[in-house]
């Protein structure tokens, strides 16, 4: 009898710690802090807390991209874009973090 608990103990465990969402590990919340916001010089800061190549996107509030860009440094190049309010999306190292960008 004993046996047969320590059985069913152990694959209860097991089932339990299978049922973790692996995706819930991957699609980690990025930090990052844009500045300044709102932009006027035609350019806005991206830092993180990780340091690495970072993918930017940023789209109109249509939910159409305007700007896709793979950014190494933190300097951001915005002067394309009309003025306007963006919401810019960040991926890094499988963390992805949005935020409200203004610009001026």
């Amino acid at each position: 009898m004993k046996q047969l608990l320590l059985l069913l103990f152990i694959l209860s465990t097991y089932v339990v710690s299978a049922q973790k969402d692996p995706l819930s590990l991957e699609r980690a919340e990025a930090h990052f802090s844009m500045h300044p916001n709102p932009v006027r010089d035609g350019f806005v800061y991206v830092e993180s807390d990780h340091n690495g190549p970072k993918d930017i996107r940023i789209y109109d509030l249509f939910g159409k991209i305007v700007l896709e860009q793979r950014l190494v440094s933190k300097k951001l190049f915005v002067n394309a874009l009309v003025p306007g309010v963006y919401m810019v999306q960040v991926r890094q190292e499988e963390r992805i973090g949005t935020k409200k960008l203004v610009i001026r």
